[in-house]
């Protein structure tokens, strides 16, 4: 059992981003290790992608493996030794290009090149950030750099992640869970390093206009867990730190969805709905909310084939975009897209908005990690 995962690992492609997780699971299963081997295989090559603990499914590009078995004190070291002693480079974002890049699908070509940045040391440790309750899965995610300011980790504290998914036995896993319509919510350290991404360009803002609301957007609200989260982000004004108050905006083109986000709001932070800090309503995301732009932050928690021209011009100059980008099924990348000029006209700061253009050279563009994202999905014109 243990050469099967080695021959995995020693003879996958070179320029492959590995992940070897153990991740104790003795409260739930005792005496046995999860043994979680992941390969993002570039160009793609062939994908197992395991759908329960104990089952694998086959597709296209992309190789998961988990494996339950009762490891031996040896056979543990032994593994963990060939793993550390390997000089394969571990959970970094490869030079390989986004297939939307490369096919010239998105905006960006020579005059607007993407910067690509390493994927941050502190992601070296997710998916090992399981907690038996709320409070220990957010200390994990602070231990392990993850949700580094205190900003966030409050935040993360205050919204219960049980009441957002469909089985509270699993709420704490460090791992994304279905929540049905062909949806998902992402693993706890994604929505940490998704909060931490957007925090400066709120902060940023709150400095040089102090009066001036924040408007966030959350595209693919899935069970309204980040929009809850964003929320006590903005609930109120904070001074140390300043962080001016603000509104999040919630949209979802799958109307059950956007019910089940307002009923779970509802459960223990009802208050957000009531005091108007945060509205989830049905919409698409590929054309944005205009009604709430422009704005200062915008996640987005479905990956789209292109970069959405159409939601980036509702960034607010300063505003920051983090969208995962690439085919379905194929090669994807979490992007960072900062708006640095208004050349090209921003929605929503007076005037026709219909007649706003646009220009890449208002937008850098970085891109972050590999990632694996369900589909953004685009309703009819």
């Amino acid at each position: 059992d243990l050469l099967l995962l080695c021959v995995f690992y020693l003879t996958s492609p070179p320029n492959a981003i590995h992940n070897i997780i153990f991740c104790s699971q003795s409260w739930r299963k005792k005496s046995k290790v999860v043994v979680a081997f992941d390969i993002h295989l570039t160009p793609p090559q062939s994908q197992i992608e395991a759908t329960e603990m104990e089952k694998t499914t086959i597709s296209h590009n992309w190789l998961r493996i988990k494996y339950n078995h009762p490891f031996k004190r040896i056979n543990f070291l032994l593994f963990l030794l060939i793993f550390l002693s390997s000089p394969r480079q571990v959970l970094a974002a490869t030079s390989s290009v986004c297939a939307a890049e490369n096919n010239h699908l998105a905006y960006i070509n020579k005059s607007n090149s993407i910067n690509s940045n390493p994927a941050p040391k502190s992601l070296m440790r997710a998916w090992m950030c399981h907690g038996r309750t709320h409070r220990e899965m957010v200390e994990k995610l602070a231990s392990a750099g993850i949700a580094r300011s205190p900003i966030c980790k409050e935040a993360l504290l205050k919204v219960d992640r049980k009441n957002y998914v469909l089985d509270p036995e699993f709420a704490y896993d460090d791992a994304p869970q279905p929540i049905g319509y062909g949806a998902t919510i992402s693993a706890p350290h994604m929505h940490a390093h998704v909060l931490e991404d957007l925090l400066p360009p709120l902060l940023q803002s709150s400095k040089h206009k102090t009066d001036k609301q924040l408007s966030i957007l959350d595209v693919g609200c899935g069970s309204g867990y980040l929009v809850s989260v964003f929320g006590r982000m903005v609930e109120k004004e904070r001074m140390e730190p300043k962080l001016n108050k603000g509104k999040v905006y919630g949209i979802d083109v799958i109307p059950q969805l956007v019910e089940m986000s307002r009923k779970n709001i509802l459960k223990e932070d009802g208050d957000l709905l009531e005091s108007d800090t945060v509205q989830v309503m049905v919409g698409d995301g590929w054309k944005g909310y205009p009604e709430g732009a422009p704005y200062n932050a915008i996640h987005v928690g479905a990956a789209a084939a292109t970069f959405p021209k159409n939601l980036m011009a509702q960034l607010a100059v300063g505003g920051v975009m983090v969208i995962p980008v690439g085919p379905d099924g194929g090669v994807q990348y979490l992007y960072r897209v900062e708006r640095v000029g208004d050349d090209g006209g921003v929605v929503g700061i007076g005037g026709d908005d219909s007649k706003i253009g646009f220009l890449e050279e208002d937008f850098k563009v970085y891109r972050v990690l590999g990632v694996r994202y369900v589909p953004l999905v685009r309703t009819d014109d």
